[in-house]
This record gives C-alpha cells, sequence and structure tokens, in this order.
C-alpha cells in the first residue's frame, strides 16, 4: 500500500529526484538479478523499465559518472573569499573619504566666506582716517 492509503493525497505532488548513486546501484542490483526477478526490483523501487533503459544509456554515455559530480559552485578559497570581503571594505572607506574630503572643503570655504564678512562688518564699523594722526596744534 502506498502512504496515502486513507485516500489523502498530498497537497502539492512533488517529481522524484534520484542521484546517480542510487541509479547505478539500482542498475546494478537490476543487472545482477536473474530475468524472472527483474520486476521484483523494479516494484520494490517504484520504478519503471523505461527509467533503466534512460540509465543505462546515461551510464553508457558516460554521463552518471558527470552526475556523481558535487552540483552548485564549487567552494569558494579562503583566501580569495577574505580578498573580496578585504576589497567590498576598502571600496566603502574610498567612498567615506570622499565623502569627508568634499565636506572638508565645503567647510573651508564657509569658513572662508565667515573670515571675508567679518573683515568687511569690521571695516564698515571704523571711520575711515585720511592722512596719518598727529595731535593738533596749538596756536600761541
Amino acid at each position: 500500500m502506498t502512504e496515502y492509503s486513507s485516500g489523502e493525497v498530498p497537497e502539492r505532488a512533488r517529481r522524484r529526484t534520484f542521484t546517480a548513486a542510487y541509479k547505478l546501484a539500482v542498475l546494478t542490483e537490476y543487472e545482477a538479478a536473474a530475468p524472472g526477478r527483474r520486476g521484483e526490483v523494479l516494484r520494490r523501487e517504484g520504478l519503471y523499465s523505461s527509467l533503466i533503459v534512460e540509465w543505462r544509456r546515461a551510464r553508457d554515455g558516460g554521463a552518471l559518472a558527470e552526475l556523481a559530480a558535487t552540483r552548485g559552485r564549487p567552494p569558494a578559497d579562503p583566501i580569495e573569499r577574505d580578498n573580496a570581503r578585504l576589497r567590498e571594505r576598502n571600496a566603502a572607506l574610498e567612498a567615506d573619504l570622499g565623502t569627508a574630503r568634499r565636506v572638508i572643503e565645503v567647510q573651508g570655504k564657509v569658513s572662508a566666506g565667515f573670515e571675508d564678512l567679518s573683515k568687511r562688518a569690521h571695516d564698515a564699523s571704523t571711520p575711515a582716517t585720511s592722512g596719518p594722526s598727529s595731535p593738533p596744534r596749538s596756536s600761541t
């Protein structure tokens, strides 16, 4: 009986996937079985004979050996991973440095503007003198 013998159906059907090691093991067992016993292997594993045909072709073509290799990206070298992290940090620090330089430049311009404004205000508040100052002469 199946695991859904109570009449319940799973929420969503999932396609079965088989690893290369499993395929090779089933192929080995199927081919080692006597011709009258091969059906037992298929029934026990819940497989169809068409899968055996496909798996044989894949094995004979060398595809199952390729499938046995781990999938996905190869693991990153720790040194390369650290270098990438340091490059990202360096880029962030360079950006912060550029921002700081712009802020300092603006502050310098603002400071120079205030100095100029202060000088103009000071010059406007002091009376202008004409010539050198000397004490008044007395007439005797």
